[in-house]
């Protein structure tokens, strides 16, 4: 849970910066510097600790697909802030938590309990209510939001990705795991750099590079969050806990533009429905420890 929420602070702070960057200098390129900066980072830790590659062997196909799952999943959300509101964005992909965690359970077995699955999905509608400016998104949607649709795909292949990256987590060890899922990505992003290489004169933009590396770094931060909480627990309530980030992005987002919308009371109903049944959550997981 504790790493989760790292995961969505990080997460969170990725989003509001990335959206900057990515209308600065472009969104494939600042996907590109940012998993590349990613990448190189977590080579670093591999080399420095006792991690073996041959540990990776037996997931070798779940690396593969959640380096393409994973490239798919930044690049059509990064698409997405460059073309859309945060407001609308953020809130939209923060449904990746339910695809991931449907996952978790089908495949890997999990059982976080009922009040765990319904408190998922009444977290990440009270996280998209408070997080969202409601005549913004009813604009954006009324308009068909040029960032939606690229918001809707990488939503489930986000939730795809960060599910791969759990069981890679769980198999490998989060050092190894996070290792080969950042490489694997780098090397889907290759052929693109390639086409858009054109595009090179426009990274230049010295605070549009600030402001992808500040991504970069906050993204960082979050798939380790997420990767150790996945080592050490269960993949669904990481991904679960992650969910709260809209809240980051979106607060981050108005604080710059020194506006804050007041919530409605749908929203709080809902956030604190959230939160009760999320504390709910955190009872159950500790009687669930406490009685091993």
């Amino acid at each position: 849970m504790i790493y989760g929420l790292v995961a969505a602070i990080g997460f969170g702070l990725a989003d509001f910066e990335g959206a900057i960057a990515g209308r600065r200098i472009g969104s494939l390129w600042t996907v590109i510097l940012g998993q590349t900066l990613s990448a190189v980072v977590m080579t670093v830790v591999f080399l420095a600790t006792d991690a073996r590659l041959s540990i990776l062997a037996p997931v070798t196909g779940f690396v593969v697909l959640n380096g393409i799952a994973a490239a798919i999943a930044y690049q059509t959300h990064y698409r997405a802030l460059e073309l859309g509101p945060v407001a609308v964005v953020s809130p939209i992909g923060s449904a990746y938590a339910v695809v991931g965690v449907l996952l978790a359970v089908v495949f890997l077995g999990e059982r976080p309990g009922l009040p765990a699955l319904v408190g998922t999905i009444v977290t990440v509608a009270g996280v998209a209510l408070v997080s969202t400016d409601l005549r913004e998104f009813r604009a954006g949607i009324r308009g068909v939001a040029r960032g939606v649709p690229w918001a809707l795909v990488s939503t489930v292949t986000f939730g795809i990705a960060g599910f791969l990256l759990g069981y890679l987590s769980q198999q490998a060890g989060w050092v190894a795991g996070l290792w080969a899922s950042r490489t694997a990505q780098v090397i889907c992003y290759i052929p693109l750099a390639i086409i858009a290489r054109k595009q090179l004169p426009q990274i230049r933009d010295r605070r549009g590079l600030t402001f992808a590396f500040i991504a970069a770094v906050a993204d960082i931060v979050g798939v380790i969050g997420l990767s150790v909480g996945s080592e050490r627990g269960f993949v669904s309530v990481t991904l679960a806990a992650s969910a709260v980030f809209p809240l980051v992005a979106f607060t981050s987002d108005r604080a710059k533009m020194g506006e804050f919308v007041s919530p409605t009371w749908v929203s709080v109903l809902a956030w604190t429905v959230a939160l009760v049944i999320a504390a709910l959550n955190i009872y159950l997981l500790w009687q669930t420890f406490s009685a091993l």
